[in-house]
């Protein structure tokens, strides 16, 4: 079954995000603030996406604590994890806030929160899903 990793520290963001994914997705989802798990979990051949939030608070790899644009550049670098498309979320985004971040992060694409309409982050994850099988292919 396809598989999405959520890594945020709202609970009742998580939540939210989790039912969107699980009901209107149909996908399995797994849930966790560690940067070590997310990166655990990219690596699972299943996993077809990676939502990270921006303004992660307590997450750490390795001992140290990381926000989400530091553990999107680690999803990017890790050998196993850097096919996994990664999605950073943010409900701060201020005007080109959008563009830095992904610049930053070597993320593959963006969502703000709240997320109000699932169709959007359901059609940005298959939109990227079938990016990442498109290029698998052509190798």
């Amino acid at each position: 079954m396809k598989h999405v990793v959520i890594v945020e520290d709202n609970e009742l963001i998580a939540k939210y995000l989790r039912y969107i994914l699980e009901h209107d997705g149909g996908y399995r989802v797994s849930v966790t603030e560690s940067g070590d798990e997310a990166i655990a979990l990219a690596r699972d051949p299943d996993t077809i996406a990676v939502l990270v939030d921006v303004s992660l608070r307590a997450t750490q790899h390795e001992g140290r604590y990381i926000d989400g644009l530091a553990l999107a550049r680690l999803l990017k670098a890790d050998e196993l994890a850097a096919k996994v498309p990664v999605i950073i979320a943010t409900a701060h985004a201020m005007t080109g806030d959008r563009e830095r971040f992904l610049e930053e992060s070597g993320a593959d694409g963006f969502i703000r929160k709240p997320v109000v309409d699932s169709g959007e982050l359901l059609s940005l994850i298959h939109k990227l899903e079938q990016k990442n099988l498109d290029g698998s292919r052509k190798r």
